[in-house]
Parts: C-alpha cells; structure tokens; sequence
C-alpha cells in the first residue's frame, strides 16, 4: 500500500497514456485552422480553412518528470520510480497528462462563428515530493541500514489524480476585416462532467525519519496530512482504478474560455501573420457524491515515533491506523471537492518566414499554485515550432522548453485532416530525454467560404 499511495500518478498514467496532452503542441498552431486550433483559443474559430470543420478524433499522451531519462523506463521497467527517488537531490516532479478531443465541429456564417466540442481529460501528478520521504514511504533501502534524516518542508508535497469530460459550446465574431488585417474574438462556454478525484497532500513537514534496519519511523514531526479519493472510483484494496475505469458523473462545474486574434494580410489577401492571446480554464468544479475528503493534523514529539514501515491495507486501513496512532487529529470536509481548473495564459504568433517555410512560437503560464490541494496542474511553456508545408502536405518540428522536462524535440506530419506525431521523439533518442508523448487526430472540412 505504501508504494500504491505514491504510484497513483503512474496507475492513472498508464490508462492515460493512450489518450492525449492539451496543448497539441506543433499542429495546433498549424496553418490549417480546425478545432484543435479553437481549442487553443476561440477566436480561431473565426479562421477556420472551410465553412464547415468537423473533428473525428484527437488524441495524445505525455508522460514527463524532472530525474529519470527516456532511456531509464526502458532499462528499468517497473522500478522506474524507486530509481528516481533513490536518484533525485532535490524535490521529485512527474506529470502525466492527457486528453481526448472527440466528436466536435465549427461552422462559419458571414462574420459570426459558432461550435461545439467534447473533450475527456486524464491527469496524474507528483508534485514537489521529498526523495527522503519518498524512499520511506515506498520503502527503498537508504545508503545505510541505520540512519537519520531531517526534512523541513516550507511548501505542500502532493500525489494527485484527476478524470473529467467538458462539453463546450465556442461562439466568435469577426470585428475588423480588410484587405491587410483582420481582428476578431471568441469565447467558449465549458460544461464539466467531473469524474475521478484523488489527492495524498503533505503539508509544511517537519520531521526526522529514522531507519534502524527494517524498521522505518517518523519523529519530532509536525504538518498536516490531506487525503482525498473517490470510493466509487478507487479499488479500496489496491488503490487503482476500479473495474469501470473512470465514470464521469453529472454537471457540477463551468468553464470559460476567452480570446483574441490578429492576422496581417499579404498583396493577394493571404495570412502572413497570425498571432493571438487566450485566458483559458477561468473556473471550477466539484468532485461530490462519494468522495472522502479528510485533513489530519501530525504531532509527533521528540522520543515518540511512528512507524511508516507497519502501514498497511486499503486507504481507511491506513486511516484507522493514522487514528489509533494517536499522533493525528482528524479534520473531515463534506460537500465534495471543489477544485479549480488549470487556468492559464497563452500568446503566440505564426509567420510565413520565406516560400514554403513557415514558423509558430507559443507560450502559456498558469495562473494557479500546483503545490495547493485542490488546485489542478498546468506546466509553463515555452514552445518553437517551424513547419515546412507544400499544399496539403506539412512537416513539423516542435521544440519547447517545459517546467518539469526541460529541452524537448519533436516531429510530426500532417496530410490534410490527418496528423501523427511526437513533441520529444527526437531528443527521446537522446540518453538524458524526460519526456515521452504521441499525437494523432483526424478531422474534415468542406465547403467554400
């Protein structure tokens, strides 16, 4: 149990995997304008390449983290999370990301825009964790079988997991349009199916852990502990996703979408500049009916310790256990889990730099703290893109820099409607590579505008 509770993230991720990240980083910012381009920010929908634009399938998934390499998964399997811990000199970071951008379309009526999208989402995290606390807990043998180690966190470590849907409904108008520029706006009105929730939060820690041979213990300890789940999700015994997988629930949150575009036009009315600026995810939703939400407060005094190598069983197993202990106060919240959105900012700007050459950057920052409970993840990024495209044909390259993987580098094709790709498949042949992902999607457009 001590390894599942800190695994959640890679449990979730391998059903995540094959699903897919928001951003489609590189063919999101393609010159062929669709519904993964209004996702990225709605007043796109005003520049959609047909009058009618339908999205079959999107799909992507990234698995990234700030210690183990591309080549370390392959070389150590599933005991790829205890080389990280036993590897890591600082705070241990791992993100899994993913969603699906399903059946959706746009359409374009003189100078007004409207459309509609379904997307599913994955995440599983594991944010700013202690290695020193992630060794005991997953019970990795320290460099000595006796020994004694201080941790004083300022800050809230997390282990979290997330499934959701959203329905949205995008609407755009164009505001200036002449033969050299056109400025237009878009927003999208998200309805939210929330799903799974789970989340293991350690709080301004401020312990001493102790091993003594097998024995493993926690003293002079001071924090608070939150831990949240789903029942009707999470195998009780296993902590995994139950044998129904994620189950979206009913309406209980919005979202909102918001934002701007500008194109500059050449002699013959074609874009050679096309830049924009998107708040997206302003919002919330709640994670009710069955879900366990409880915060224990730890004091452990100097002389008195708790065994971290005796927990055992399912997660009210290790409740009971926290009780019975003595050291923690229980604190328990009703009403579900109201968690904010990944919300964020992005600009970018695309330009066709000389003949078939053509280059996009993009860059988005979150507005939320990931280390807070009920907050849900989003990476800063800086991402640059160039693309050669010869008609329907297009070869692009996307190279970024994230906040949990560093360096990454990409490659992917399109032909029409139809891409499949990967933003790190290039460095991934490199040894120090943390990120692995694919993407892929197909989509449709027709008639004359």
């Amino acid at each position: 149990m001590r390894k599942q509770l800190l695994t959640i993230a890679l449990l979730v991720g391998s059903t995540a995997v094959v699903l897919a990240q928001t951003p489609f980083i590189g063919i999101q910012n393609s010159s062929r304008k669709s519904m993964i381009s209004a996702t990225m920010n709605p007043a796109e929908i005003n520049n959609l390449n047909k009058k009618v634009e339908v999205n079959f399938f999107s799909i992507n998934g990234s698995v990234s983290n700030n210690i183990i390499s591309f080549g370390d998964i392959f070389e150590f399997g599933g005991d790829v999370v205890d080389v990280a811990f036993e590897r890591a000199n600082g705070p241990v970071n791992m993100r899994t990301e993913a969603s699906v951008l399903g059946p959706s379309f746009g359409i374009k009526t003189g100078k007004w825009s409207f459309g509609m999208t379904t997307q599913a989402f994955a995440k599983a995290d594991i944010v700013d964790l202690d290695p020193t606390l992630g060794q005991s807990i997953l019970n990795i043998q320290f460099d000595s079988r006796n020994s004694s180690t201080a941790i004083a966190s300022e800050y809230n470590q997390r282990v979290n997991a997330t499934g959701w849907a959203e329905l949205g409904f995008i609407v755009g108008r164009e505001i200036i349009d002449t033969e050299k520029h056109k400025f237009s706006v878009g927003a999208t009105g998200k309805i939210m199916f929330p799903g799974t929730y789970a989340n293991f939060g350690l709080n301004r820690l401020r312990a001493v852990i102790d091993q003594n041979d097998t024995e493993i213990s926690l003293t002079r300890a001071t924090g608070s502990l939150n831990i949240s789940y789903s029942e009707s999700d999470f195998d009780g015994s296993t902590f995994g996703i139950g044998t129904n997988g994620f189950n979206f629930g009913s309406i209980n949150g919005f979202g909102l979408d918001l934002g701007g575009n500008y194109q500059m036009k050449d002699a013959n009315g074609r874009t050679k500049l096309n830049a924009g600026l998107a708040v997206r995810n302003l919002g919330s939703m709640t994670f009710g009916a069955g879900q366990v939400n409880n915060t224990y407060t730890m004091n452990i005094p100097e002389g008195q310790a708790f065994r971290l190598d005796q927990l055992e069983g399912n997660l009210s197993d290790i409740e009971d256990q926290l009780l019975e202990s003595g050291f923690f106060t229980k604190t328990s919240e009703t009403g579900g889990v109201k968690t904010s959105l990944p919300s964020m900012i992005s600009a970018y700007a695309e330009m066709r730099v000389i003949g078939k050459l053509q280059a996009s950057a993009y860059i988005q920052q979150r507005f939320g703290d990931d280390n807070a409970n009920e907050q849900l993840t989003a990476q800063n990024m800086i991402v640059i893109t160039p693309r050669l495209v010869l008609g329907n044909f297009e070869i692009y390259s996307p190279w970024a820099s994230t906040e949990i993987a560093g360096i990454t580098g990409g490659l992917g094709l399109r032909y029409g409607g139809f891409f499949i790709g990967s933003n790190s498949i290039l460095t991934g042949f490199t040894a120090d590579s943390k990120q692995a992902d694919f993407h892929m999607g197909l989509s449709w457009g027709f008639g004359r505008l």
